[in-house]
């Protein structure tokens, strides 16, 4: 028997279950295209809420489609198991790593543990969650470093095995308002009361306009969850590091997407104010004469 005529005979055989398959992956795909036009055909709704219909979409539809093709094809999988044990404990050995990503959406699932929008880090990876599927999650990085907060333009795609053998940290498990800190390192000779007094009365200053907001959603937050929330007014601790400098450490209350701009806000004022330009570095006139770097830039043809 040649192999077309193989290939006919197993067509034959199976020729209704092949067409019940083929019958729910078209029914499938129709439903996938109209629940994305539908998404799309809603420009009021925000991008991170239809982001979210489209991944529980997608993710429902492919589990749909896994069920649908085991129960059509459950006799001839049963019959298959049984007579190849052996194979299928090879098998799973094989795709250990593809079941622990199952099992890591599921415990992601089950927990709550993140959602599309969230700010998470996974093993040292931080970034804002974009997708979900069965096997990873995708985050637009956050960077570089772990205390920038700037969008780096990098995607990162995670395997879902990781909620299983990694902590999963959320920086807004608090919802719009976080609880922000600020480290400034500073040499001993910056007298630690009068930087203290500067940096507390600049982030006064600066957070004053979400204290209102951010005392009321903490108040929401501590009797939705039964939680002991902080104070949202700013703290600041002395954190000494060697005999040489010590670090004031700050803590604000700002919305989670004002982070980067209240943070470099507070840091240029205090800089500003902790550093201020010295007069004798401007260029001297007692004597008449000029600086050599000045008057070789006044002399260069214009």
């Amino acid at each position: 028997m040649n192999a077309f005529g193989w290939i006919g005979q197993i067509a034959q055989e199976y020729a209704v279950d092949l067409g019940r398959t083929g019958g729910l992956i078209l029914l499938l795909v129709i439903a996938r295209i109209v629940i994305a036009r539908a998404i799309a055909a809603n420009p009021g709704v925000p991008i991170d809420a239809r982001r979210r219909w489209s991944m529980n979409a997608r993710n429902a539809l492919v589990l749909i489609g896994i069920l649908g093709v085991a129960g059509i094809w459950a006799k001839e999988i049963e019959t298959f198991a049984v007579s190849v044990v052996a194979f299928a404990a090879a098998l799973v050995l094989a795709t250990k790593e593809l079941i622990m990503c199952l099992g890591g959406a599921f415990l992601r699932t089950m927990s709550n543990a993140f959602s599309i929008g969230d700010h998470i880090e996974i093993g040292g990876h931080r970034g804002r969650v974009v997708d979900i599927n069965l096997f990873s999650t995708t985050i637009m990085e956050i960077g570089p470093r772990h205390d920038a907060h700037f969008i780096t333009g990098r995607a990162v795609s995670l395997p879902n095995s990781l909620l299983l053998t990694q902590p999963v940290i959320s920086e807004n498990f608090m919802g719009d308002i976080v609880m922000h800190v600020i480290t400034l390192p500073l040499a001993y000779e910056r007298n630690p009361n009068r930087m203290e007094a500067v940096l507390l009365a600049i982030a006064t200053e600066i957070c004053s306009p979400f204290l209102v907001a951010a005392e009321r959603h903490m108040l929401h937050i501590e009797a939705r969850h039964l939680l002991d929330t902080p104070s949202v007014q700013p703290r600041i601790a002395f954190l000494p590091v060697d005999d040489k400098r010590y670090q004031l450490m700050l803590r604000v209350a700002i919305p989670a997407n004002e982070r980067n701009r209240v943070e470099q806000a507070i840091l240029h004022r205090f800089m500003q104010e902790a550093f201020p330009e010295r007069d004798d570095a401007r260029p001297s006139t007692a004597t008449g004469k000029q600086p050599a770097a000045f008057a070789r830039s006044e002399a260069r043809p214009s």
